[in-house]
């Protein structure tokens, strides 16, 4: 694993945006798996922004979902990309592959998911956050992890976040790639900020490998690529 460290936020999002923009010269269709949040919103507005004045060939696909959340509700994962990637990129709906939130059957639209990584597949580039509890999209701390896309029981932690705080009904469960679809992405770039991540940041760093952390398995990976501001440490 590659460790970068930053003195800011702004530093750490341009950064991480320059790579981005070097795998898109790399490979203009590039499937790009992107997370949702506070820590990578940065990166995509300087990304959107570099890139709004060149037609682009990339190819997004969701990392996960609040499941029951309107999709065009203001706090689901897809609105978000909506706002900083698909509509400053004009990436058109047969580039962009999502979950269906609100279905009755959340396990066949994992399926879907599954069945369409497989075609679309592999991912190129990843880009990551960790979760204050070490969670990796919705992939929850558990004894055991789950391979392939899945509906996840949410933590009580993670049902603070600040993407649903302000809802009266917060999502108890969500639509999330798998570890191993994680794991098989060509590259992969972890983003870590804020001083509210300085204690889940010092157990990631010491490398061990728990199920119990599940961000600890990218040091499994060949190319990971993590990125770190200052008060997280």
């Amino acid at each position: 694993m590659q460790i970068e460290y930053f003195s800011d936020y702004q530093a750490m999002s341009e950064y991480a945006c320059d790579l981005m923009l070097q795998q898109i010269e790399e490979k203009p269709h590039t499937l790009l798996c992107a997370a949702t949040g506070n820590t990578p919103l940065k990166t995509y507005q300087l990304f959107a922004q570099k890139l709004s004045e060149s037609p682009t060939e990339l190819r997004l696909l969701m990392l996960d979902e609040w499941y029951g959340l309107d999709k065009i509700q203001e706090g689901s994962c897809y609105a978000f990309l909506q706002k900083y990637l698909v509509e400053p990129l004009q990436i058109p709906n047969e580039r962009f592959f999502m979950y269906d939130s609100q279905t009755s059957n959340p396990e066949e639209a994992c399926l879907r998911m599954q069945v369409c990584l497989k075609q679309k597949g592999p991912i190129d580039l990843m880009i990551l956050g960790i979760g204050l509890n070490g969670h990796l999209g919705f992939n929850e701390p558990k004894d055991f992890l789950s391979p392939t896309c899945h509906v996840a029981e949410l933590e009580e932690q993670t049902k603070q976040h600040t993407m649903i705080g302000e809802l009266p009904n917060k999502p108890t469960k969500g639509l999330t790639l798998g570890m191993g679809e994680i794991l098989q992405a060509k590259k992969i770039i972890l983003l870590i900020n804020g001083a509210h991540k300085k204690e889940i940041t010092k157990a990631f760093l010491k490398g061990e490998i728990s199920a119990h952390l599940p961000a600890s398995f990218l040091w499994l990976h060949p190319n990971v690529t993590c990125l770190i501001e200052a008060n997280a440490l």
